[in-house]
């Protein structure tokens, strides 16, 4: 497997994982700047993952809101990469490309080319990280059609940066709340806002006024760039 990175690549991996390891506030988003920065993985979906290959609290990076309320409205059922289709095959490989999974005739045939083709994509990486045998993340990457389509040489990359993403991400995150982006209140908010709680039955839980929920609200959608409730659900 060395044989297919040359020595430069390995040092560019060397700074990159450096660079990952200092202490940041949010370390998924400083992930994602420098994955395009060090080897131009420009576009990528950043989400929090669990060992049945459930999907949670994305962050885009240079991927459009639009994108992602498609996908998690009605596209990620036609995923080929979902993690959830592939779970035994991650654990196994941790990164995987279409190619891997699917034939070109077969893609192109399906709903899930339709909707990359109409926003430009035209291929998809996705990059499991485990910690301690537990899936902690998972890294979503799209190709744009002016870029050569990934190649094994990306999937080896990442088959060496996922157990450093996935160290790094829950060395930062012990101790912190499930929604690293989110206040202590704005968290137990939005947790009971998931659960399917009114603004009342929230306001009674934490023993707050309903106009304070409301303002947490607010904070919880400007923060995760939705509009209303609903899409929030979907977020996390």
């Amino acid at each position: 497997m060395n044989a297919v990175l040359s020595s430069l690549e390995f040092e560019q991996m060397f700074h990159f994982s450096a660079q990952i390891a200092r202490p940041i506030g949010n370390i998924r988003a400083n992930i994602q700047e420098h994955l395009a920065n060090y080897f131009g993985y420009d576009e990528t979906i950043f989400w929090f993952a669990d060992d049945n290959g459930n999907l949670r609290d994305p962050i885009n990076y240079r991927l459009s809101d639009q994108v992602l309320f498609e996908y998690l409205d009605e596209y990620h059922h036609h995923d080929f990469l979902h993690p959830r289709k592939n779970v035994d095959l991650f654990r196994r490989k941790k990164a995987i490309r279409l190619a891997d999974i699917v034939n070109d005739a077969q893609f192109k045939e399906s709903p899930f080319y339709s909707f990359m083709e109409a926003y430009g994509y035209f291929d998809e990486m996705v990059v499991a990280l485990i910690y301690e045998d537990s899936f902690v993340g998972v890294l979503g990457i799209a190709q744009k059609k002016e870029r050569h389509p990934f190649t094994e040489k990306d999937r080896i990359r990442f088959q060496y940066l996922s157990d450093i993403m996935a160290s790094c991400l829950m060395h930062q995150l012990k101790g912190e709340e499930v929604y690293p982006l989110l206040s202590k209140r704005e968290a137990q908010v939005a947790k009971l806002v998931k659960d399917g709680c009114t603004n009342k039955e929230v306001a009674d839980e934490l023993y707050i006024s309903t106009n304070t929920v409301k303002r947490h609200l607010q904070n919880i959608y400007q923060k995760y760039q939705v509009k209303n409730r609903t899409q929030l659900v979907k977020m996390l």
